[in-house]
């Protein structure tokens, strides 16, 4: 079987490299490089709280609960220093109803402990919080290196004789009787494939109209900020804040996304300058005081309502839809899903509330 998949970052990587892994003969298309969109400005966190206080379906929490198995079946395979299981500090003010949260999140399988300031103290030394705050640890979560995972990603996937594509954007998918029948280039080439994958990201719903389908997605910019290369004394852990995020970063000392608000699922607005996103951050981290931006990018975060959309149609086996929010943390989870469905015909009961047929029924 022919697959090719439209688009290389954290979702189409990682669905190239499981489909090849399989024996498939896999062709990754970008029109930039691997990594280069959206999955390379993210804050690539990986969590289960608050997440897991949310309501969902029982479907997507055993999907949720999965992730990190996942990840480290990954790290193991593919090598690489690009996994930090360096656990999350969540300050309570971040979540509404925190002991509830917590108790939910804890029931539903987390592993958190309310830490006493003292506790805090030595965990995290650099953390300065408002007296009598309270901070939930979460001992199994972290941050993925995700230009570093991707890149990791590809270059295996292309050793173990996948074709990797970049320079040249799809302008048409083909179709006939049966369904879709390849892609043309931008560049004028063709290629013939018996499943299209889009995993295009923000530009998925311009790749589903190639094929005469719909998707909507809410286009939400999110800025990625970075300071503190060669400091010491920097947080060694992820911190949820109330206002934002920060975590380490291998290259840059501290990686902050600022949100302006406690965590939705869509992560914020994003709304005010480089220089005032860290002096809010310094304010808790007195580390980064005086320090400017060394950094900052931006990417569109593809929000599908509803939540991620993966799967076929029910009259179109040949276009795979794998879409959400959250690629970085979801990569791997969509990748075996989309191995069950494409590759061996099943039809996955948990993503049965994330099908892409919603937006058509």
């Amino acid at each position: 079987m022919k697959i090719a998949v439209i688009g290389a970052g954290a979702i189409g990587a990682n669905i190239a490299y499981r489909l090849r892994t399989q024996g498939a003969d896999v062709v990754l298309i970008d029109k930039a490089s691997p990594g280069a969109g959206t999955s390379g400005a993210s804050f690539s966190w990986l969590s289960s709280f608050p997440q897991l206080s949310w309501p969902e379906t029982p479907g997507r929490r055993q999907l949720r609960l999965s992730v990190n198995g996942r990840f480290d079946r990954l790290a193991e395979e593919l090598g690489g220093d690009w996994l930090d299981w360096s656990g999350t500090l969540t300050v309570e003010s971040a979540v509404p109803d925190f002991e509830r949260a917590v108790a939910l999140s804890r029931e539903a399988g987390a592993q958190i402990e309310v830490l006493s300031p003292e506790e805090l103290r030595k965990i995290e030394p650099q953390l300065r919080l408002p007296e009598n705050e309270r901070v939930a640890f979460e001992l199994r979560s972290g941050w993925v290196d995700a230009p570093a995972m991707i890149e990791q990603l590809v270059r295996v996937f292309a050793l173990s004789g996948g074709a990797l594509l970049v320079g040249s954007g799809v302008s048409a998918i083909e179709q006939g009787v049966s369904g879709v029948t390849g892609l043309i280039l931008e560049d004028g080439s063709r290629i013939v494939a018996d499943v299209v994958v889009n995993a295009a990201g923000s530009q998925a719903t311009h790749v589903a109209a190639m094929a005469g389908l719909a998707m909507p997605l809410e286009l939400v910019p999110g800025v990625m900020l970075y300071a503190g290369a060669g400091r010491a004394s920097l947080p060694q852990h992820v911190i949820n804040g109330a206002n934002w995020l920060v975590r380490p970063d291998r290259d840059h000392g501290t990686a902050i996304h600022w949100r302006g608000e406690g965590l939705t699922a869509s992560h914020g607005r994003n709304g005010i300058s480089g220089s005032d996103m860290l002096a809010d951050v310094a304010s808790a981290i007195p580390a980064l005081d005086g320090l400017e931006p060394s950094a900052m990018r931006v990417g569109i975060r593809a929000i599908p309502p509803g939540g991620p959309v993966i799967g076929f149609l029910p009259w179109l086996n040949s276009f795979y839809f794998a879409v959400s929010h959250g690629g970085i943390g979801w990569g791997p989870v969509w990748a075996d899903l989309a191995v069950q469905e494409i590759l061996e015909g099943k039809a996955v009961a948990e993503l049965e509330g994330l099908r892409p047929g919603r937006f058509y029924f």
